[in-house]
């Protein structure tokens, strides 16, 4: 399991000061972003070499609490292969100070041909990235 620790911003927040809901997925997609970055390669360099686009095909997430303007939380990232083609990023958002939980969910990628759009087995130097 991946987990990056991220800071929320009034950008990030309704008028209530809560972080909007679909910011949510907006951050998850940043601990993803620095799992690659840790590997010591970007993402984007990764897919324009091998021609491919990861686009999500499914998301879901079940909010426990909101998360307040302006709080540390900790993003728990468990990336699950479904298939060659298909990667399931399951994933838990906690408070980085109380360790409480305020998200679980999960998000589904398929790895696609840049040229034709369609499903194609995900290369191996992103794959062992997200095995690691």
């Amino acid at each position: 399991m991946h987990e990056v620790r991220l800071q929320t911003y009034w950008a990030d927040a309704d008028v209530a000061g809560i972080v909007y809901f679909a910011n949510f997925f907006r951050l998850v997609e940043q601990a993803e972003e620095e799992l690659y970055l840790r590997a010591g390669t970007p993402r984007q360099g990764l897919l324009d070499e091998h021609k491919v686009w990861m686009p999500r095909v499914e998301a879901h997430v079940n909010f426990t609490a909101p998360i307040r303007n302006g709080r540390a939380i900790r993003v728990r990232l468990d990336p699950h292969f479904k298939g060659e083609k298909t990667v399931r990023f399951e994933f838990e958002i906690v408070d980085d100070e109380t360790s409480a939980s305020l998200a679980k969910g999960y998000m589904t990628a398929v790895c696609v041909d840049r040229a034709r759009f369609k499903a194609t087995p995900i290369p191996e130097p992103i794959r062992q990235i997200l095995s690691s």
